[in-house]
């Protein structure tokens, strides 16, 4: 007993070290493990920053929460086949130029899945390696920092109030101050599936990233939902860009298809449901652009295809410049848009039927003979205002007045040179889905012929 109280006095005292009463830290975990290991973390606060250096698993458990010092990644992978699942990630540093990140990927074939990353600069970064799956993540950026403002500019914020002298305030980030939900660098064969973005400076960013599917994302209040640039063959489907500033831009890129998305709701000044600058050879299929300041802008793009897509209430539905050729149009509805196209001239290249199919721009003006669902008489679409939206854009409110729409409608019946439009040969009388068709015009007789004979036939005799 004597010896016990002995020992006891001396671990006190720290004459004696007491290695085997302290629990090893998660980084000592990890460190520790070997390759394959599944290391299962339960629930509590366990601080960074993280090294993975050997191919394991960390699953969190019961709201595990991984926290950085706020000076680098919280988060860094750097060998191959690790898998981070389940955890509360936040506290990264806060500098661009060097990259910082919630996770910082640099193995191949690793594994992101339902983390939550939130006060990080970039979310998750893959640095040049391939085959990540980054699936039912939660990604915030953070909402507001400490900044010193004057009397006149604390005004400007809610809850703010500083003295005559000034003071620091909690506002706003700008959007250049914020990193990228799920930044994309030189990384090819990744999978992007049912990951919630919000309030970063790009959703989904692609640098030289090849082969990726990007499918069942949200992404919100950003700045450009989806970003791409030098990024070929790549797939988005069944993806919602919702309230940002703009939906997408998908810039010197080729062989791209974007099927199936919801671009709404991006109503800035210079909000663009799909913008495509230098975009080659590329489908799009059955998007909805709705509630945009313009739905589709187009420029410097050639080849692409644009099928059952749906243009509908945006201030603007189209821009285009007549720098994009030979890109082909059909099924597509672009109707109840304040101003139905915006043109700095368009190619005679592009087509605006394919198979001879049209696309639906509304009924007025138009007559389907054969009872096809396609009208015999063309549809021209032409912009009045001209560059003149542009350059003062609430001249465009003007798109819908009486004037505009008479004057519209005379050069619809009989177009001047050099003002720009677009010549639709086989407009649609009605919505249509892609690969659906109309009835055909001799069934359409043969219909119409088998009812009349059926009226005689049950007339009663006078």
């Amino acid at each position: 007993m004597r010896l016990f109280w002995a020992l006891t006095a001396a671990v006190l005292l720290g004459l004696v070290p007491c290695y085997s009463l302290a629990q090893p830290t998660l980084q000592a975990r990890i460190d520790h493990a070997t390759p394959g290991d599944t290391v299962v973390v339960d629930g509590g606060t366990h601080h960074g920053p993280l090294v993975i250096d050997q191919p394991i698993a960390l699953v969190g458990t019961n709201g595990a929460h991984l926290k950085g010092d706020e000076q680098a990644h919280v988060v860094t992978i750097t060998a191959d086949d690790v898998t981070l699942d389940g955890f509360r990630v936040t506290g990264s540093g806060t500098k661009l130029e060097q990259d910082h990140a919630g996770v910082m990927v640099k193995g191949h074939r690793a594994t992101l899945r339902e983390n939550r990353l939130a006060d990080v600069l970039h979310g998750i970064y893959v640095k040049g390696k391939d085959r990540t799956i980054i699936t039912q993540n939660r990604i915030q950026g953070p909402p507001i920092a400490s900044r010193h403002v004057t009397h006149d500019e604390a005004a400007r914020y809610d809850d703010c109030s500083v003295p005559p002298t000034g003071g620091s305030c909690e506002v706003p980030l700008v959007s250049a101050q914020r990193g990228n939900g799920i930044h994309l660098w030189n990384a090819l064969h990744s999978r992007l599936t049912h990951n919630t973005v919000r309030r970063t400076r790009d959703g989904i960013y692609f640098s030289h990233s090849d082969d990726t599917h990007t499918a069942h994302n949200r992404i919100e209040h950003v700045r450009y939902g989806l970003h791409f640039m030098y990024s070929d063959d790549n797939h988005f489907s069944e993806n919602v860009f919702a309230q940002n500033v703009s939906g997408s831009a998908l810039m010197y890129s080729a062989r791209i298809d974007v099927r199936n998305n919801d671009f709404r709701d991006n109503r800035t000044k210079n909000g663009y449901g799909l913008l495509l600058q230098s975009v080659d050879q590329s489908t799009f299929t059955n998007n909805r652009l709705e509630g945009n300041m313009t739905g589709l802008y187009l420029e410097n793009s050639s080849a692409n295809t644009f099928r059952g897509n749906t243009v509908r209430s945006n201030f603007r539905g189209m821009r285009l410049t007549g720098s994009s050729t030979d890109n082909s149009f059909s099924r597509n509805v672009v109707q109840a848009n304040l101003q139905t196209a915006q043109l700095s001239g368009v190619s005679a290249t592009n087509s605006w039927s394919i198979d001879g199919v049209g696309n639906f721009w509304g009924t007025r003006g138009l007559l389907d003979v054969n009872a096809d669902g396609i009208s015999e008489m063309p549809r021209r679409v032409v912009d009045v205002l001209g560059t003149g939206s542009t350059d003062f854009p609430y001249a465009g409110l003007l798109a819908s007045s009486p004037g505009v729409q008479t004057l519209s409608f005379a050069l619809r019946r009989a177009p001047l040179p050099g003002v720009p439009q677009i010549l639709d040969p086989h407009p649609l009388m009605r919505p249509r889905g892609n690969g659906q068709t109309g009835m055909p015009g001799w069934l359409a007789l043969v219909m119409g012929g088998l009812a009349a004979a059926l009226i005689l036939i049950r007339r009663p005799n006078a």
